[in-house]
C-alpha cells in the first residue's frame, strides 16, 4: 500500500474548486475583519496620540500607515494563497473519496481508496478501505450461498422423473423446502 499512496502526484491545484475557494474565503476574510479590528484600534490610538503630543509628526505617521497598507495587502495576498495550499492537503483527499465512492457504486469491491503519503484524512482512508473489504467478504459469503443453491436445484432438477412417484414428489418437495431455507440467508447480512 506505501507504494501505492506514492505512485500518484496531483497537479491540479483546485481539485475541489467551490470547496477551496470557499475555505480560502474563510481564511482571507477573517485575517482581513482580525487586520482591520487590531490595525485600526492601533492607528487610531497612534494618530489621537501623535495629534496631541507632535502635531508636525503627521506627515511621517500617514507616510507610514501607506506603507502599513501595501504591506497589509501583500500579507492578504500570501494569507489567500497560503490559504489554497492548506485546502489542497484537504480537498485534494475528499476528491479521491469521491472517485473511490463512485468505482464502489458501480459494485467493484476490489477498489480501494489510496490517498498520497501525508496527505490528511488517511484514518478515514483507513477505515473507508476497510468498510470496502467488510462489504467484499460478506459478498463472497453471499456468492457462496447462490453457488450452493444453484447446485442444489441442478441436483434436484436432475432428479426429476419424467413421470414422478408419489415418493419423488415428496423428496423433491423436501429439497425445494431445504433450498427456500437456504436462499432466504441470501443477504441476510445487510440491513436494506
Amino acid at each position: 500500500m506505501g507504494e501505492d499512496t506514492q505512485r500518484f502526484k496531483r497537479r491540479t491545484v483546485l481539485v475541489k474548486r467551490s470547496l477551496q475557494l470557499k475555505y480560502a474565503a474563510i481564511v482571507f476574510t477573517a485575517v482581513l475583519f482580525t487586520a482591520i479590528i487590531v490595525g485600526a484600534g492601533s492607528y487610531w490610538t497612534m494618530i489621537r496620540f501623535v495629534q496631541q503630543e507632535n502635531p508636525g509628526m503627521m506627515p511621517l505617521l500617514s507616510q507610514a500607515i501607506r506603507m502599513d497598507m501595501v504591506k497589509m495587502i501583500m500579507f492578504l495576498g500570501i494569507m489567500f494563497l497560503v490559504s489554497m495550499f492548506v485546502s489542497h492537503r484537504f480537498a485534494g483527499p475528499v476528491f479521491r473519496f469521491e472517485r473511490s465512492a463512485q468505482v464502489v457504486s458501480t459494485g467493484d469491491l476490489t477498489h480501494r481508496v489510496s490517498l498520497r503519503t501525508g496527505d490528511d484524512l488517511m484514518e478515514l482512508q483507513d477505515e473507508v478501505n476497510a468498510m470496502i473489504a467488510s462489504l467484499q467478504r460478506l459478498v463472497q459469503k453471499d456468492r457462496s450461498l447462490i453457488e450452493h443453491a444453484v447446485a442444489r436445484v441442478d441436483e434436484t432438477l436432475k432428479k426429476l422423473p419424467d413421470a414422478p412417484a408419489e415418493a419423488d414428489l415428496a423428496r423433491i418437495r423436501e429439497d425445494l423446502k431445504s433450498l427456500r431455507e437456504e436462499l432466504q440467508l441470501v443477504t441476510r447480512g445487510f440491513r436494506v
